[in-house]
C-alpha cells in the first residue's frame, strides 16, 4: 500500500466503518483515480497521440493494450497515477485535518 493510500484511509477512518461502506468508498476513490490519472495523461498527449488513443479506444481493446500504449506514446505516464493519488490524498487531508 502506498503513503498516499495509507494516508487517505486514516485521514477517512476507514477502518471504523463497516465493510460494506469501506468497499463503497475504496470504489469511488479508485473511480476518482482512475479518472484523474486518465486526464493527466491525455493532457500530455499530442494531438496525434490523442487521435491515436480515440481510434484504440473506440476498438474496446483490452487494459493490457491500453496500458502499452499509454507507457510507449505519453511522456511520464508512470507519474500521472501517483501524481493523482497525491493530489487526492492532499484535498482530503485538507478537508478532514
Amino acid at each position: 500500500m502506498t503513503t498516499e493510500i495509507k494516508t487517505i484511509a486514516e485521514a477517512l477512518d476507514l477502518e471504523a466503518l463497516l465493510p460494506e461502506e469501506q468497499e463503497e468508498i475504496l470504489l469511488e476513490l479508485n473511480s476518482l483515480v482512475f479518472k484523474g490519472s486518465l486526464l493527466r495523461l491525455i493532457e500530455r498527449m499530442d494531438e496525434k497521440t490523442k487521435e491515436d488513443f480515440n481510434v484504440l479506444m473506440d476498438t474496446e481493446p483490452e487494459e493490457e493494450v491500453v496500458l502499452a500504449f499509454l507507457e510507449s506514446r505519453v511522456p511520464d505516464a508512470d507519474k500521472a497515477v501517483t501524481e493523482t493519488l497525491e493530489e487526492l490524498a492532499g484535498d482530503i487531508l485538507a478537508v478532514t485535518s
